[in-house]
């Protein structure tokens, strides 16, 4: 454990001290009684208070948004599409489409080989402390997409 943890833990417990004293000063009138509770349920509340910012932290720092599936967003914002590549991939729309029919759901590809794989640039997003880039990696097997897959490579 760092040397940072116990100070921020310090840092909580004190207003939380007051707090809980505040909170307990109708229901404990001794003042030394309520001082001596105030901090026992401190300690405990201090280090539980700790990870909650902590988990709440991480969870903002790594969350990206997701929506549904929208043609006309899809092609107004390049650089977002990733918000919407989860509901593509597990939704199966382009399950089964020709290459005309994907053309048309969702444009031209950015790249596209021989070997019947079709690559669309999603965008990049926040990934942490770095950076993600996102792909949707399409695969066509008689004609029709036979795979949708989404690729993230951090940085």
């Amino acid at each position: 454990m760092s040397t940072e943890v116990p100070i921020i833990i310090l840092l909580i417990l004190i207003p939380t001290f007051f707090f809980i004293r505040w909170i307990l000063k109708k229901r404990i009138t001794d003042s030394s009684k309520r001082n001596i509770s105030s901090f026992l349920l401190s300690l405990i509340i201090s280090p539980i208070l700790y990870l909650v910012f902590i988990f709440l932290f991480f969870s903002y720092l790594f969350h990206e948004p997701q929506k549904d599936f929208n043609q006309d967003k899809w092609f107004a914002n390049k650089l977002s599409r990733y918000e919407m590549r989860d509901d593509i991939v597990n939704s199966n729309i382009l399950k089964s489409k020709t290459k005309q029919e994907l053309i048309q759901l969702i444009g031209k590809p950015d790249i596209k080989d021989s070997t019947n794989i079709w690559i669309y640039d999603l965008g990049t997003s926040g990934a942490g402390l770095g950076w993600q880039f996102n792909s949707l990696k399409i695969t066509f097997k008689n004609r029709e997409v036979s795979d949708v897959k989404k690729i993230e490579l951090r940085h």
